[in-house]
């Protein structure tokens, strides 16, 4: 059994292809889907865990927990759409076999999180500022969604109308996933914070906070100057 899961568990990773072809047959799926549970667990928890690391204690618990729900939270809203996305463009592939596709594609992007990990905790062990790092976690998450899409793509087809269904499948599923990641922050907390709430209370939208980190990563703090200037 754990021969499969690791043989699993590198198809996910190194071959799309294949994995796209196994849910298109409808085999034995069991192994696969385990298989993908697991990635995204284990993968996501332990980048979610990373970037909670430096406020360490609850904020790390709070962080691996979180971004797997974020994930899982993204598959289940975007499955359905996906689903009627692919029906009005002609391609034949029904609810099942989609949350399979997409099952898959959400395990090889926690994977590339996975891999990503290191690297993000030695930035950070370096001295990667708060607003450095959010943009720095932002991109990883960008190219693990782009990561994702190549499984959505294997299982696509790669004529004009499988490259149509794929590019309405990416409009949905990377503002909605990047959302669904900012409803449940912090992942980091800030620094200012003396505690660590589990959520945020909403503020604006996911875009605008890459856009404000984005200045002040550069030393441009235009909410702090703007509320000193109302105060006084």
């Amino acid at each position: 059994m754990t021969t499969s899961l690791l043989a699993m568990l590198d198809e996910l990773l190194r071959s799309p292809q294949s994995v796209a072809a196994r849910v298109q047959r409808r085999e034995d799926l069991r192994p696969l889907v385990l298989a993908a549970l697991l990635s995204l667990m284990l993968g996501a928890g332990a980048f979610g865990a990373v970037l909670g690391a430096p406020r360490g204690g609850v904020q790390l618990g709070y962080a691996a927990a979180k971004l797997p729900l974020a994930m899982l939270g993204t598959l289940c809203l975007c499955a359905p759409a996906f689903t009627a996305i692919a029906r009005a463009l002609g391609r034949e592939l029904d609810f099942a076999g989609m949350v399979g596709l997409s099952l898959s594609a959400a395990a090889r992007a926690s994977l590339v999180l996975l891999a990503f990990a290191p690297a993000v905790w030695f930035a950070v062990d370096r001295g990667l500022g708060y607003h450095g790092s959010v943009l720095l976690a932002v991109g990883c998450y960008g190219v693990a969604g782009l990561s994702a899409l190549r499984v959505m793509a294997s299982g696509l087809g790669k004529d004009a109308r499988g490259v149509g269904v794929l590019l309405c499948c990416a409009a949905v599923l990377l503002p909605t996933g990047a959302q669904s990641a900012w409803m449940l922050r912090p992942f980091i907390g800030r620094p200012s914070q003396l505690s660590v709430p589990l959520l945020r209370h909403k503020e604006s939208s996911f875009a605008d906070a890459v856009y404000v980190s984005s200045r002040s990563s550069l030393g441009v703090y235009e909410r702090v100057t703007a509320n000193v200037e109302r105060s006084e």
